[in-house]
């Protein structure tokens, strides 16, 4: 296999711009995808607007005693140290104002599923921030209480040399990226691939359903059909791109290749997407046999040109 480029939305390995990507790279992610390893959570969960607002994030990071650490490596553990922090931040470069204005600060959250180690996490956590947000100031720390250990980061949108920040959903992709590599550095396997490369749905669905999943008292899943948002047309792209991937793989001299193309082939067809696609291609056709052949008309006079 050799370099490929990013139509069809294959899932290709970590990079900031997508050029020299190696077939050892992308070997690997098909593989982190197909064995369905973890996937990384991070996400932009709001912004504050003024220090008012920065104050009452940082009272949330810290309001179960949680310790808050910052870019150079300090802990704040009690609320007059987190206060303090807070005066740092505000002048951490032109003023924060205590009126709303332009976005002063972002949030982010960022995990990994249940049982992920939380030291070599935290590890990670504080690696990927430094890789990313370097030249702003930047706390973050670490909540254990929910099923899904997680970590909460403020940065402060106005860096130190006046460069701003201004996330894009690229900048997403790119975190999403660099935050698996940290936890793959640290030996924990992690995926960062999008929902459509694994092939999962985006599904609209009645609060009550969701409610009664949640609880366990849900009966039974109803069918997809009606509740899937995704384009037909996209998931067609992306079940070609999986093709491809597995014909490129299975051409291939090498044995490991081989193997390879058997577990993509075992995947695609495991996934809600191919299942979906097939569900609609056979009510198309059952649509068409119930439609009634047209008869022709013996009566019809001749047009032109006969």
């Amino acid at each position: 296999m050799g370099k490929m480029d990013n139509a069809g939305k294959l899932p290709l390995p970590e990079g900031r711009g997508g050029g020299d990507i190696t077939a050892a790279a992308v070997r690997q992610r098909i593989q982190l995808v197909v064995s369905k390893a973890p996937v990384v959570m991070v996400k932009l969960t709001g912004s504050s607007r003024s220090m008012g607002a920065v104050r009452g994030h940082l009272r949330y990071l810290t309001e179960r005693g949680e310790m808050l650490r910052d870019d150079d490596g300090r802990e704040y553990c009690t609320p007059a140290e987190v206060k303090d922090f807070g005066d740092q931040f505000r002048y951490a470069g032109p003023p924060i104002p205590t009126e709303d204005g332009p976005r002063q600060a972002f949030h982010l959250a960022i995990g990994m599923p249940a049982g992920t180690d939380p030291h070599r996490m935290t590890e990670a956590v504080e690696a990927f921030a430094r890789r990313e947000f370097e030249g702003h100031r930047w706390a973050w720390a670490f909540h254990s209480h929910q099923s899904q250990p997680h970590a909460h980061l403020i940065v402060r949108a106005l860096g130190w040399r006046a460069q701003r920040l201004d996330p894009r959903k690229t900048d997403l992709h790119r975190w999403r990226e660099s935050f698996a590599q940290e936890l793959r550095a640290r030996g924990i396997q992690a995926d960062a691939s999008s929902r459509l490369v694994r092939g999962s749905l985006r599904q609209t669905e009645p609060a009550w359903v969701v409610r009664a999943r949640n609880t366990g008292t849900l009966r039974q899943e109803a069918a997809l059909k009606g509740r899937v948002t995704t384009r037909e047309q996209t998931m067609r792209q992306v079940i070609t791109a999986w093709a491809h991937l597995h014909a490129a793989l299975a051409e291939s001299p090498d044995a490991a290749d081989w193997a390879l193309a058997v577990e993509v082939k075992d995947f695609v067809k495991s996934t809600p997407m191919l299942g979906h696609v097939v569900g609609l291609e056979v009510e198309r056709q059952q649509e068409q046999q119930r439609q009634p052949v047209a008869q022709p008309n013996m009566h019809q006079e001749p047009g032109p040109g006969w």
